[in-house]
């Protein structure tokens, strides 16, 4: 799966790059890349050997490569383009360094052929930045959607970026988290507690879910978990985000309202807080609303042996 935000921007690469820049990639003017980077550097990566799942433009790589000076990087991404992408912005912008990249030509989904697994078995580091929002065209959250909030998703042409925003809901309802969005990311640490269950994790989160959850599925999975970096960011209305409206409907009188708390607001501060319903009727009336959300970078460290989730 290729790096995501929630303001698809086209990575400044140039006129002669091999293959055409899907608008989606990577900005190193973004605020997710910078608050991702800004762990990266947090993250003592000199001399160890990363795994990205997730290449994009190969922003990245690069920065990892020249300003943490990573000893290696592999990475593959869902969308095909973007590995040889990624290999031409080093060879043109940093040619005394690309001979420490190796791309895993895809399309890959997640960590889903051999030379992806083997590169992430060799890895001391595997870092990502995967959707954490349902697919609003996804039957099951259709579904989901319509009975809690009795509306069904807007129909129509979902753009080359749709797979940018949100991943396929009903393809990871067997991961225990994936009622919060958190399914994707779930089948990738399970995959690695198999195939490299000792190297530490990166990820760059949304924590519109709550920090604490975010916290939660990595402990889950016998990682002991530490903050890098986090900002506030600004809401991007592209983004459907209807779902944490309907995780809080679903939660009412449950008794598990307070163990998973949407959180938005509506200054760039964090003062004050929105709960995702207001955060969505804000959206719905006037896209240019000012809603905000907090992102944040978790590195996980692996502990004891763990084989899956605990509930």
């Amino acid at each position: 799966m290729h790096l995501v935000n929630d303001r698809p921007v086209r990575a400044p690469l140039g006129a002669d790059s091999p293959e055409p820049v899907p608008s989606y990639a990577f900005d190193p003017a973004d605020p997710w890349t910078q608050v991702f980077q800004a762990g990266l550097r947090r993250a003592g990566l000199r001399g160890r050997r990363v795994y990205e799942v997730g290449v994009g433009s190969g922003a990245n790589v690069l920065f990892m490569l020249r300003e943490c000076d990573a000893s290696r990087v592999a990475g593959s991404d869902l969308d095909r383009r973007l590995p040889e992408v990624a290999h031409s912005l080093l060879a043109r912008t940093a040619p005394e360094l690309a001979d420490r990249f190796r791309p895993v030509h895809g399309p890959v989904n997640l960590l889903d052929v051999h030379e992806a697994v083997t590169e992430a078995a060799a890895a001391d580091v595997v870092v990502a930045c995967l959707p954490q929002v349902p697919d609003p065209y996804d039957p099951l959250y259709d579904r989901f959607r319509t009975a809690q909030l009795r509306t069904a998703a807007h129909r129509g042409d979902p753009g080359e970026d749709h797979v940018a925003h949100y991943y396929p809901w009903t393809a990871f309802n067997d991961q225990p988290f994936n009622s919060v969005g958190m399914g994707l990311i779930e089948a990738l640490l399970t995959r690695l507690k198999t195939v490299a269950p000792q190297a530490e994790v990166v990820l760059n989160l949304g924590c519109r879910i709550g920090k604490a959850t975010l916290v939660q599925v990595l402990r889950s999975y016998g990682y002991r978990t530490e903050e890098l970096a986090s900002r506030i960011v600004r809401q991007h209305a592209g983004t459907d985000i209807s779902f944490f409206a309907a995780l809080e409907n679903a939660m009412r009188g449950t008794g598990y309202e307070h163990d998973v708390r949407c959180e938005f607001y509506a200054d760039p501060q964090g003062r004050t807080r929105l709960s995702a319903r207001e955060a969505t009727s804000l959206l719905d009336a006037d896209p240019s609303a000012p809603v905000y959300h907090e992102i944040c970078v978790l590195r996980g460290h692996p502990q004891a042996a763990a084989t899956g989730a605990t509930r």
